[in-house]
């Protein structure tokens, strides 16, 4: 082939603009196309994360309500069992009877001790383990997107009040009298345990929701093409720690398309 042919055969393709214009136009109409499904992709994923983020956020609070509630607990039933071992010393106690009612004063100051701790147990300055006439709020209710927890809010200062009453009705030098008082304790210390046992399985259910959350968190992060070289399972701690908590960043970040980073931890 000679040059002259060569020259002819450029500048028959420098005389087609028209063809290279409309390949543009078609790749730039591809890259729009494009541009358009990975931007509806981006706002799905942020907010899914930002829903996902936020039921965490609302679990880890009813877990630390219960946790906070079972300690609380624990310590009040072991005042119920210094009230007992009083009580029960003063069966073969040989004293004299104006002994065996002073020990009325040290049950009422355990009784007194106990109720402090009812009304000072508060999450977010809200009693747990108190009920008023003003209280609005019977329930410790928690929500997610997809699912409802709650749970009757207890009002133990009503079960020491009880025991108040039957102990200072009664004259403990009398067997009978002895015996109904103990029998008030022993029924306050299973109210107690039910109370106990209603929140840590409270807590459970909270746990076994929150635990499916942060796996649909981490599928939702390893499934992103953003985070492919991610893996949100490192970021995440494991429940059976004594604290949770979520630090769950700041949900702004998503209009900026920015990728939130979630830790949680166990908050006591």
């Amino acid at each position: 082939m000679d040059v002259n042919s060569i020259n002819n055969n450029i500048s028959t393709l420098n005389s087609q603009p028209s063809v290279e214009l409309n390949k543009t136009g078609a790749n730039n109409k591809i890259e729009k196309v494009d541009n358009e499904s990975l931007s509806l992709s981006v706002n799905q994923y942020n907010q899914r994360r930002d829903e996902l983020s936020l039921n965490v956020q609302s679990l880890n609070e009813g877990i630390a309500i219960g946790k906070i509630a079972e300690n609380s607990l624990n310590k009040q039933e072991d005042f119920l069992n210094d009230i007992k071992k009083n009580l029960e010393s003063l069966k073969s106690d040989d004293t004299n009877l104006q002994d065996k009612n002073e020990i009325k004063d040290k049950i009422n100051q355990d009784l007194q001790s106990f109720n402090q701790l009812a009304y000072e147990t508060k999450f977010a300055n809200k009693n747990i383990l108190s009920v008023d006439y003003y209280d609005e709020q019977k329930n410790v209710e928690i929500s997610t997107s997809n699912d409802n927890f709650s749970i009757e809010k207890p009002n133990t200062p009503q079960i020491a009040n009880d025991i108040f009453e039957g102990l200072n009705e009664s004259n403990l030098n009398l067997p009978d009298d002895l015996e109904k008082v103990l029998d008030k304790v022993e029924t306050a210390t299973r109210q107690i345990q039910t109370i106990t046992s209603e929140f840590t399985d409270f807590g459970n259910k909270l746990e076994s929701s929150a635990r499916g959350t942060i796996q649909e968190q981490q599928n939702l992060y390893n499934e992103a093409k953003v985070n492919k070289n991610r893996n949100f399972g490192n970021e995440s701690s494991d429940f059976n720690k004594t604290n949770v908590t979520a630090n769950v960043g700041y949900l702004a970040a998503s209009q900026a398309n920015i990728v939130q980073e979630q830790s949680v931890r166990l908050l006591s």
